[in-house]
């Protein structure tokens, strides 16, 4: 934390959808960061799309938002990330880049910034993704370079990426991951009677999934393999109606009694319920690093059963239960080995998933010895 020795700093925050979080994994680390660091007496800015947003954040000392009449994802993402820059750096002593879309300036942008720290997180190696193919993969492509090689700190939220980032560009990485200890938790009887009440399902009767609906995610593949088990019931939630594979899945499994489809939620008392009630908790991500939606799991103590890669394996520390394929899952879902399924406590109360020891170790890249320095995994 701040000393006195140590004076505040100004900190913006750019590349994400901003707050409140209603997009994915970066912008819920944002809304859990930047206060933080702004009770430790920095003054934090953090940028955000103004694009269909109803919600404003809560205003809070030491911490500005600032919204921009661009969308935030996709290929705006581009204009929209200089644009960030643009209006931040003169007022900045460290700049904290939310992924790698902008990346394709960072050799001008360090130019620009002088002494001013860039700190950029590079997500899950975007171009790993099916999504980005032809001319968007090799852009994509270029920007990450580009971003990890100029930034003057990266930061991987997974070891399993980390050791990508040194393999491909010869660079360390300072470690951090997303923390748990921010979800909502309800007395067993009112989750109990929500599951029941808001979407019908019998506590502890159903499997669950909360994901982005793509390729990677093995969603499909989780369908097929559910279908074939012994299992009741099994609720998926997620962007369906934002992506065409969400499209087509709904449409393949309209009317299955034994599949229900929630389409972006994002209510945090519905999801706490709908997690602590499930009976086992599936994840398919195969690439991202360290998914929120997995983290976010642990504190329900619920059986986990996550796709076979380095990425799951890292982030449950090897602990729960893993599949490779459909055939496999089938395999586990016909003879559930549930309690060695349960993440251990140790897990759970890990210090890597607490945002307290998160913003310590984000504010300590912020500082320009530690910067010079390259960093280390907290």
């Amino acid at each position: 934390m701040t000393g006195a020795a140590e004076k505040p700093l100004r900190i913006a925050v750019i590349g994400t959808d901003g707050m409140p979080a209603r997009y994915g994994g970066f912008e819920t680390c944002v809304e859990q960061l930047a206060p933080r660091l702004a009770r430790r007496g920095h003054a934090v800015q953090v940028f955000g799309s103004s694009v269909g947003r109803t919600e404003r954040a809560v205003l809070q000392a030491g911490l500005v938002h600032r919204y921009l009449p661009l969308r935030a994802n996709g290929l705006w993402s581009v204009p929209y990330d200089l644009l960030n820059f643009l209006l931040c750096w003169r007022q900045s002593d460290a700049m904290l880049v939310m992924g790698v879309s902008g990346g394709i300036f960072m050799p001008w942008l360090r130019r620009l910034a002088g002494r001013r720290r860039i700190i950029v997180n590079v997500d899950g190696l975007e171009t790993r993704r099916d999504k980005w193919t032809g001319f968007k993969r090799w852009f994509l492509a270029r920007s990450e370079a580009l971003a990890v090689r100029h930034a003057h700190v990266v930061v991987s939220d997974n070891q399993a990426i980390a050791e990508m980032v040194q393999a491909r560009y010869g660079r360390a990485s300072t470690v951090i991951a997303y923390g748990c200890d921010h979800v909502q938790q309800l007395p067993a009887a009112e989750a109990q009677a929500l599951v029941r009440e808001r979407f019908g399902l019998a506590p502890g009767g159903y499997l669950l999934t909360v994901a982005r609906i793509e390729p990677e995610n093995q969603i499909a593949e989780m369908l097929q393999a559910f279908l074939a088990s012994p299992q009741p019931q099994y609720v998926v939630v997620g962007n369906f109606g934002g992506t065409p594979l969400g499209r087509e899945l709904q449409a393949r499994y309209q009317g299955e009694p034994r599949i229900q489809f929630i389409d972006s939620l994002f209510d945090p008392r519905a999801l706490a319920a709908l997690r602590a009630c499930c009976h086992i908790y599936l994840h398919g991500h195969s690439v991202g690093g360290t998914n929120p939606s997995l983290v976010e799991m642990l504190p329900y103590g619920r059986p986990l059963l996550a796709f076979d890669c380095s990425f799951n394996r890292h982030t449950l520390a090897g602990g729960c239960g893993y599949f490779a394929d459909v055939p496999s899952l089938m395999a586990q879902l016909q003879h559930p080995a549930l309690p060695a399924w349960v993440p251990g406590p140790q897990l759970v109360q890990s210090a890597r998933y607490r945002w307290e020891a998160i913003a310590d170790a984000y504010e300590a890249l912020c500082r320009a010895d530690t910067v010079r320095s390259g960093g280390g995994t907290p």
